[in-house]
């Protein structure tokens, strides 16, 4: 019985030393596969050179590919802009339809290639051109060499499809170089969307030839230009080419014959559409026309639409103080206030971008000049909604030391600025004196920019109200000028009642610039959603944010009235 025992604990003790064993000498792991080497190249590469892929190279680091023999792989990596697009379809398992079996450089994938993918999905190949398209995507720049592979970079996941992809029109942009002639201009980036529906097709770049070709299936076809350093628009309008004393030709935009201020472009960039509806053509070819911009018309360019959103915040403002917008501001101080520092944050910003503009321009530079003006502009508006214009350089400045200062630095940049921006440069000085009830000074800036053609409304109203004790003739005159434009106003042979009001309503009603004027004749808004609400002389001015003065340390001070 012993002996049995013994023999059993002699096999329990065996098995409890292979055991032992098994654990000191674990079975060792497989040696990666040629796939799983070649991948971890690709993903090395592009961590160090491409960024714009990091998030496709997260989920290529978690792919299985250990049963991938082939160390000669074509991968088609997604930018990081489509992410949410990609969110659903984009996984370890889907992203096996980007990674095709073989090594195939740009030349390599011509017109009618298939693919195979390591998922075994069939990815086609269309080509016109260098335009290389993968199931309807296309490829953007060139191949990446990564170990024994070609990774190319796509705007969006590419989707499965069952056979090639077919189109209903080729459209051909080709650009044009305006210099003393026409030349090809390469490396045009042209962005094209659907015109209907605003998807986007693609990103194309213009060829040595000054040629990019656009595949699509939409019948409207919209699409924009850009080029560092070039323009498609020369001041505001649209480029026709070039007319035969060689002078810049422009687009008639609204077809009426004629080339004037309502042909020129609203905002930049600007949408060309191309409609095949009704066409029997399925192919087109466009030609667009750009020149070469200089630095400064560039900084130009940056300031217009800076200043074109500061615009609409100001009419945004405006509106509601005018006509309440269905809600009076005027109801409690909070309202206005926080109206007024909606206002105040975008004329502060526009601001600083403008004297952050002014640092990169030469001194005599008519864009230095021009955007210099824009920035006086903005100050005036501040004088003229809260009674200062704050600041003069980094310093905080009381009411009447910013109207001073402002006037004094007018006054300085006229001596200087070109003749074309004089008479503008009268006119703010005018309105300022007339804010500040200086109606003799106000009067000669105004009376000189109007004998030198500077005769719009806001000039005419401006002369009106300054010369309306020395002179009312003239202010009838002036404001007669003003109601030709408006056929419902009678013209007027006295100054007997709200004749003066009522023109300054209408003419500058919508304008951005017409509140100021209330205070100037001490007047109420008289619309219906406001008139209950509105005090004078409160109202006249707007409250200034809390954050202006406590930064100010106090210099400025609130307006009268508020809290």
């Amino acid at each position: 019985m012993k002996t049995l025992a013994y023999y059993l604990l002699g096999i329990f003790s065996l098995c409890l030393l292979n055991a032992c064993s098994d654990e000191d000498n674990p079975t060792p792991e497989p040696p990666p596969s040629k796939g799983q080497e070649e991948v971890q190249k690709i993903v090395e590469v592009l961590k160090e050179s491409n960024p714009e892929v990091s998030q496709f190279v997260e989920i290529l680091e978690k792919v299985n590919v250990a049963d991938l023999t082939q160390d000669k792989l074509t991968v088609f990596a997604v930018k990081n802009t489509s992410t949410a697009s990609r969110a659903a379809v984009l996984d370890t398992a889907s992203i096996k339809n980007h990674i095709a079996k073989g090594s195939y450089t740009k030349d390599d994938l011509k017109d009618g290639t298939k693919l195979t993918s390591i998922s075994n999905e069939t990815l086609y190949v269309t080509r016109t051109e260098d335009d290389v398209q993968i199931n309807g995507v296309k490829i953007e720049g060139n191949a990446i060499k990564a170990g024994n592979s070609y990774v190319y970079v796509v705007p969006e996941v590419i989707p499965m499809i069952e056979a090639p992809v077919t189109y209903k029109h080729q459209t051909t942009i080709k650009v044009n170089l305006i210099d003393k002639g026409y030349k090809p201009l390469e490396n045009v980036t042209i962005a094209a969307k659907n015109g209907n529906t605003g998807a986007e097709i693609g990103t194309y770049t213009t060829d040595a030839t000054g040629t990019a070709v656009i595949s699509h299936n939409c019948d409207t076809l919209a699409y924009t230009l850009h080029k560092e350093g070039h323009s498609n628009l020369a001041d505001g309008y649209l480029l026709a080419g070039m007319t035969e004393d060689g002078n810049l030709s422009y687009v008639d935009l609204n077809g009426d014959g004629e080339i004037n201020e309502v042909d020129k472009v609203s905002g930049e960039p600007y949408i060309y559409y191309l409609n095949y509806k009704g066409r029997p053509e399925s192919n087109l070819t466009e030609t667009c026309y750009m020149i070469a911009v200089s630095e400064a018309e560039i900084i130009l360019t940056e300031w217009n639409d800076v200043l074109q959103d500061y615009n609409a915040e100001l009419l945004n403002m405006e509106m509601q103080l005018i006509t309440g917008s269905g809600a009076s501001p005027y109801e409690s101080d909070e309202s206005m206030k926080a109206l007024a520092s909606i206002y105040y944050t975008s004329a502060f910003n526009t601001l600083e971008t403008g004297e952050k503009l002014l640092n990169g321009l030469a001194d005599n530079s008519t864009a230095k000049q021009t955007i210099q003006l824009g920035v006086y502009r903005i100050k005036v508006d501040l004088y003229a909604y809260f009674g200062t214009m704050f600041k003069s350089g980094s310093n905080f400045i009381s009411a009447d030391e910013s109207k001073d200062q402002l006037i004094s630095n007018l006054k300085q940049y006229k001596e200087t600025c070109p003749n074309e921006l004089k008479n503008e440069t009268s006119f703010l000085l005018a309105k300022i004196h007339m804010l500040a009830g200086e109606y003799i000074d106000a009067y000669e800036n105004i009376r000189s920019a109007i004998q030198n053609g500077y005769a719009d409304i806001e000039s005419k109203l401006i002369l009106a109200i300054s010369a309306k004790d020395s002179n009312p003739q003239e202010t009838i005159e002036a404001l007669n000028f003003v109601r030709e434009s408006f056929e419902w106003l009678e013209p007027i042979q006295s100054l007997d009642g709200d004749e003066l009001i009522e023109t300054c309503h209408t003419g500058l009603n919508g304008s951005g610039n017409l509140y100021p004027y209330y205070r100037v004749l001490n007047e109420a808004i008289n619309y219906t959603q406001v008139v209950a609400s509105f005090t004078m002389p409160k109202h006249h001015l707007l409250p200034i944010p809390q954050s202006v003065i406590d930064e100010s340390n106090e210099v400025i001070k609130q307006n009268n009235g508020y809290n």
